[in-house]
C-alpha cells in the first residue's frame, strides 16, 4: 500500500538536497539514508516521545536460568535503546514497590563477596536482563526506556484491534477496504456492528452467546501508521538523510555540512527537554559514586 507521507519525505529529500546527482539516485538509496537517519537519532535524542513503559509478568521459567535461586532473567524489549528506570509494581500493596537501583557489571553481578550500595541490582547480558533478589512467580515488572520507533514506512496491522466498531469499514482510520488483504470478521445486532473477530471461528462463537447476530467479512489492509519522528520533525531526518547521502557521493562537503544541521537539531531539542524538566519544582540529584567519593 502508498505511504503517502512517507513518500512525500523521500521527495523532500531530494527537493533539499538542490544537486542535480541527487534526483537521479535509485530511491533505495534515499530510503536507506533516511533509515539510518533515524537510526542515529534514536542514539542520541532523549526526548518523551521516545519513552515507554514495557510490563512484564514473572513467569515460573524465568527463575530457574544458571541454577541461581537469587536470580529472575527477563528479556530486554527489542525496541530498546536506553534504560531509563526498572520498578516493581504491586497494586495490592504499593508502598513496597522497589526500584532496581544499582546497576553491576556481570562479573560483579554474580560475585557474592562483592561490595553492594543496594540490595536490589540489576544487569544485562545479551538479550536479557538479570534481577536479584529472585521475583516471585507472578510479580509485575516495568522497564522504563529510551526506544526506536517502527519504520518509517510502517503501516498499521490489518486486524480486529485495528478495527474500530461503531465506525463505517469505508471510514476506518487505521484500516483500508482491500480485496487484496486481510479478513476480519464482523457481528451485527440491529443493523449495527458490535464486534469484529480475525477468524469465522470467533465470530460463530459471539453468535452463539449472541443469537441474533449476523456475520460478514470485508477485506482489509492496514494504512501508514503514525510516526513521532517523520510526522513531527522531518526537518531532522532531512538533515540526517542529507549527511548519509553525502557520504554515499563522497561529497565530504556536504556530509559536514548537513551532519552539522542534524547535530545542532538534535541538541537544541535535548536541551529545550532539559530546561522543561528542570521547571516546576526544585530538582534533586542523587550520585552514587560506588565507593569513589
Amino acid at each position: 500500500m502508498a505511504t503517502p507521507l512517507y513518500d512525500a519525505l523521500v521527495a523532500k529529500v531530494r527537493d533539499w538536497s538542490n544537486k542535480s546527482e541527487v534526483a537521479t539516485l535509485p530511491a533505495s538509496v534515499i530510503e536507506d539514508a533516511l533509515k539510518y537517519a533515524a537510526d542515529d537519532v534514536y542514539k542520541v535524542l532523549r526526548v518523551p516521545p521516545l519513552e515507554i513503559t514495557q510490563r512484564y509478568t514473572v513467569a515460573s521459567a524465568t527463575n530457574d536460568s544458571d541454577d541461581d535461586a537469587n536470580v529472575s532473567i527477563i528479556p530486554i524489549p527489542s525496541d530498546l535503546e536506553e534504560f531509563i528506570l526498572i520498578r516493581t509494581v504491586q497494586a495490592t500493596d504499593p508502598q513496597n514497590n522497589v526500584v532496581f537501583n544499582e546497576v553491576t557489571d556481570k562479573r560483579t553481578f554474580f560475585d557474592s563477596s562483592a561490595e553492594y550500595y543496594s540490595r536490589f541490582r540489576w544487569m544485562w547480558s545479551e538479550s536479557s536482563i538479570y534481577l536479584t533478589p529472585q521475583l516471585a512467580e507472578g510479580a509485575e515488572l516495568d522497564i522504563h526506556y529510551y526506544r526506536s520507533l517502527p519504520a518509517l514506512d510502517s503501516l498499521y496491522t490489518a486486524s480486529a484491534v485495528n478495527y474500530i466498531v461503531g465506525t463505517a469499514d469505508a471510514s476506518q482510520p487505521f484500516l483500508t477496504i482491500d480485496p487484496t488483504g486481510t479478513t476480519i470478521w464482523k457481528v451485527t445486532i440491529s443493523a449495527a456492528v458490535v464486534a469484529a473477530f480475525d477468524t469465522e471461528a470467533e465470530a460463530d462463537a459471539y453468535i452463539v452467546l449472541h443469537p441474533t447476530g449476523t456475520k460478514s467479512s470485508e477485506d482489509f489492509v492496514g494504512k501508514e501508521a503514525a510516526n513521532w519522528l517523520r510526522d513531527n520533525n522531518e526537518r531532522m531526518l532531512i538533515w540526517g538523510a542529507l549527511k548519509h547521502i553525502g557520504a554515499y557521493l563522497e561529497d565530504d562537503k556536504m556530509e559536514a555540512r548537513f551532519e552539522k544541521k542534524f547535530d545542532a537539531e538534535i541538541t537544541r531539542l535535548n536541551s529545550e527537554e532539559k530546561f522543561r524538566r528542570a521547571r516546576g519544582g526544585n530538582v534533586q540529584m542523587n550520585v552514587n559514586g560506588n565507593g569513589l567519593i
